[in-house]
């Protein structure tokens, strides 16, 4: 129980209020003594580690890179990471180890900040409708494994006293693979150091554009070999074969009947622009458009009542050509994220020509896992 000056002023009262006692009474307020002063002590070297530690905090906020001295104490996180990230790819300091999380145990491959990932991964799925469509999974390794069901369970009728049928459901096993993408950035040192330009925003623009590029083209067209699986190169997607090399409006709706009403119910059209062009001029026999421009700003257009979402991918009209799919891709569609986005910075490749080397990678598998949520539609060869 911690002494208190009350407990210590009792003490002196219990040894003038006792006869015979006084050694007792003595050693009471001897300990009494010794006690608070040892609160006094212990007090008091709280306080000044607390001071300390609040101006071990300070001296490191105002000792980043490029910290303005009268705000660095009052910088929110996101502004400090995005600093400490400017301050690597300027100069490939890595002093900021609590910012900026060291990959692999290498001094020059960094983890990006959450913030600055996050805005690469949004340009990415800018770039890649099947992102925004499709079902997106974080995985810990270089394989995701999940299953798929074969043969589902068959209820049998049974009178009241009947023997109950038994009926067990079949699995299968999926396998999706990540496959790594990367691209380097030559960028010279001069131009790393006197930029005036906010790097971070740059950086993410320019590669997020990129990496989104060639993730669309990977799930609409991938081999899923040495890339992911696209949508349109999956043996399980099944195909419309249309009576013409041109696309007519009853097939369209023809093709939008042979996917089963569930997913239908939630299905997506995928066509590039010269294709929504020609789809767009396409009626009905009452003579009236089947494609319904949004209602909303910013919602996509509408084909038989589902949205219709460009892909740049997607093959053009021509004889033999697939140039559109439809189906619900979130249920139809899984993609594997592994590493969302990693930096490293090269000084020395380049030193002799003074070109620093921006490295950027990242690691994503996609896979058609239930085929028969989707459909394309195949022209005929001429």
């Amino acid at each position: 129980m911690e002494l208190t000056p009350q407990a210590f002023s009792n003490a002196i009262e219990l040894k003038s209020a006792e006869d015979g006692g006084d050694e007792d009474a003595n050693a009471i307020v001897t300990k009494a003594l010794g006690d608070l002063s040892q609160t006094v002590n212990d007090r008091l070297a709280a306080a000044e580690r607390k001071s300390a530690e609040r101006l071990d905090k300070l001296e490191a906020r105002l000792n980043r890179p490029g910290a303005p001295f009268l705000s660095a104490a009052n910088e929110t996180d996101a502004e400090i990471e995005k600093k400490a990230l400017d301050a690597y790819l300027r100069t490939g300091s890595t002093v900021e180890v609590k910012t900026l999380t060291i990959a692999g145990g290498n001094a020059n491959s960094v983890v990006t900040p959450p913030t600055v990932s996050t805005t690469i991964l949004e340009k990415i799925a800018e770039q890649s409708p099947v992102r925004s469509l499709a079902t997106a999974m974080s995985v810990g390794g270089p394989l995701l494994q999940i299953p798929r069901l074969v043969n589902r369970v068959t209820p049998g009728m049974v009178t009241e006293t009947g023997a109950r049928p038994e009926s067990e459901p079949s699995f299968e096993q999926i396998d999706i693979k990540t496959f790594e993408m990367a691209v380097t950035v030559p960028v010279s040192r001069i131009l790393l150091e006197d930029a005036n330009v906010d790097l971070n925003s740059y950086i993410a623009a320019h590669i997020g554009r990129e990496f989104g590029r060639k993730e669309a083209a990977q799930f609409v067209v991938g081999n899923g070999t040495t890339e992911a699986e696209g949508v349109l190169t999956s043996m399980e997607v099944g195909t419309f074969n249309a009576s013409a090399a041109v696309i007519k409006a009853d097939e369209l709706i023809d093709l939008f009947y042979s996917v089963n009403s569930a997913y239908a119910a939630r299905g997506a059209w995928l066509m590039n622009r010269g294709t929504m062009a020609a789809v767009r001029k396409l009626k009905d026999t009452d003579g009236s458009y089947l494609w319904q421009p949004s209602i909303a700003a910013g919602q996509p257009a509408t084909l038989l009542g589902r949205p219709v979402y460009e892909a740049v991918d997607m093959p053009s009209i021509a004889a033999g050509a697939v140039p559109i799919a439809f189906g619900d891709f979130a249920t139809g569609y899984l993609i594997a994220d592994r590493v969302g986005f990693e930096l490293m910075r090269d000084d020395f490749t380049g030193a002799d020509n003074g070109i620093v080397k921006i490295r950027a990678r990242r690691r994503v598998g996609g896979k058609v896992v239930m085929g028969e949520a989707l459909t394309k539609l195949k022209l005929k060869t001429a």
